[in-house]
């Protein structure tokens, strides 16, 4: 999937050194952890590669930056996971919106292509600048998920959103293009 400054393409067992250092940075402190070794991250990528969760690299100017997938899509009730959205490589991104242009292509996928009806996921309590992203683009909070994660021994909630595919088309993809192009001007 190509947009105007980000590509997505699928994950290999090749970007295993590199996602696996994503996954060890500070950014991804409300990622679930995942692999503790390059092998184990390789051992991941080839199960997930199999499976029916779409797996992407972002690329922005040709060099790997980031990683997004659809999880546990569900084609009987037209449902799937927006996870794994990771900028791994803040610095050559910038002011760049290569995540929110990664999330139109692959919403516009889910929704217009796959004629999904529902996306739906988890944030961090803590994860304030996600949570009021989605609060912005219109997702809908569902709920909270009370002790949902275990970090490092510690407990934390969850909150529970959903976009549906009326709400994607009516509200959510305009402000993601319209997001786009106004932090492009500014990068």
């Amino acid at each position: 999937m190509t947009g105007d400054i980000t590509v997505l393409r699928p994950l290999a067992i090749t970007d295993a050194a590199l996602t696996f250092r994503w996954r060890q940075s500070q950014r991804a402190k409300f990622l679930q952890r995942g692999a503790k070794t390059v092998e184990a991250q390789e051992q991941w990528i080839a199960t997930a590669v199999q499976s029916r969760d779409l797996n992407f690299i972002m690329e922005f100017r040709d060099e790997p930056v980031g990683m997004i997938a659809l999880q546990e899509m569900n084609h009987l009730h037209k449902n799937a996971v927006l996870g794994r959205l990771l900028i791994g490589e803040p610095e050559k991104v910038g002011n760049a919106p290569v995540a929110f242009e990664a999330e139109l292509l692959l919403l516009d996928h889910l929704f217009l292509d796959l004629d999904f009806h529902k996306l739906y996921g988890e944030i961090a309590e803590d994860n304030i600048a996600m949570i009021k992203t989605r609060d912005f683009l219109g997702y809908h909070r569902d709920g909270l998920l009370r002790d949902h994660y275990n970090f490092d021994g510690t407990f934390k909630n969850a909150v529970a959103v959903s976009l549906l595919k009326n709400e994607y088309v009516q509200t959510t993809r305009k402000k993601l293009v319209d997001l786009i192009r106004l932090l492009g001007k500014m990068g």
